[in-house]
């Protein structure tokens, strides 16, 4: 199992890549290398039934165990625990489990993997999805070597496969919201520095963007080539369902969910806002038909040394999964 906190370390097209929590369910032991709050993972995927696997953990998280700023978030049931970085760890392991089982089995038939839409999508749409900027995306990119530096929580898992280590590079680990532009540009300027031919490109939410937008300034001052697309919800949106389920369990209207959340009446036009950092500026992108060629364009000012900003409205929503996830979490 991977999770998008913690960038690409598996691929996730392996036939030993799985998903869901299931697999933590049914499993005899767990191997967690540094997972982003592993207590949490627990938690949620036994729903408060008994655990029965044995739990090894492979961090140095410990060193920012304290009780004043809860880091850590929680402390997993661990049977065992390695004090070291899972880089320094894993070839170790994998030599004892090869000294054991030194024949591999063979590997099982891939499964069926979730992808974006085809592309006759955007031709059917009467709206943009997020769904929809991975379609784009693979359209105007296609094999080229890409660096998905971030991606929002509406981005849903199968929407674009990471094989190699430098495919995603994760989140900043927490639950805030404005660090998006910031470590966009940094990724951005070590891809640059480091003389990668990847074109980095972050998906960012509105609120991400809003909160940070002025980091952007800093990549064209040093004339660092990124793109950012902006999935435009016009909403704080993660929050919009938080104050639906507490609205919900102290029984008071949910409809009431966007207020002090909902950006828009007057919308803010994200594209003029990249232009005044000095980056190119395209959007708002609406109708499903126009993206693609709006993507191909800002591709080219990418490739031609340029900071470029897409604002593209997309319907609000997360994946199935996301949205059950944060509606059914309980505070301990």
């Amino acid at each position: 199992m991977t999770d998008r906190k913690s960038g690409a370390t598996f691929p996730t097209d392996h036939p030993l890549h799985v998903g869901g929590t299931a697999s933590i369910v049914d499993a005899d032991v767990i191997l967690s290398l540094d997972w982003v709050d592993l207590a949490g993972t627990l938690r949620t995927a036994h729903a408060g039934n008994p655990m029965i696997a044995k739990i090894i953990q492979v961090s140095v998280d410990q060193y920012v165990h304290n009780g004043w700023s809860m880091d850590h978030q929680g402390l997993p049931p661990i049977d065992a625990y390695l004090l070291a970085e899972p880089d320094a760890a894993v070839p170790t392991l994998l030599a004892a489990v090869k000294a054991l089982r030194p024949n591999m089995p063979p590997l099982p038939a891939p499964g069926a993997r979730p992808g974006p839409p085809p592309l006759a999508a955007l031709e059917e749409a009467s709206i943009i999805q997020v769904p929809h900027i991975a379609t784009a995306l693979h359209e105007v990119l296609g094999d080229a070597p890409t660096t998905m530096i971030r991606l929002p929580l509406s981005w849903a898992d199968g929407l674009w496969e990471f094989r190699h280590p430098l495919d995603y590079l994760g989140t900043d680990g927490g639950g805030g919201v404005g660090s998006g532009p910031g470590m966009s540009a940094g990724a951005a300027l070590a891809l640059r520095d480091s003389g990668s031919s990847r074109l980095p490109v972050a998906v960012l939410g509105d609120g991400d963007f809003l909160m940070g937008v002025t980091a952007l300034w800093t990549a064209v001052r040093n004339s660092v080539p990124l793109l950012v697309v902006v999935a435009n919800n016009r909403s704080f949106f993660n929050d919009e369902l938080h104050q639906e389920r507490v609205a919900l369990q102290r029984g008071r209207p949910p409809e009431n969910r966007w207020i002090g959340q909902a950006i828009r009446d007057p919308d803010i036009d994200l594209a003029t806002m990249a232009r005044g950092q000095g980056c190119t500026g395209i959007g708002p992108v609406e109708d499903p038909r126009k993206l693609v060629p709006a993507l191909r364009e800002a591709v080219a000012a990418v490739r031609a040394g340029r900071v470029c900003v897409v604002d593209v409205r997309v319907a609000p929503g997360y994946s199935t999964g996301a949205t059950v996830a944060i509606m059914e979490h309980k505070a301990d």
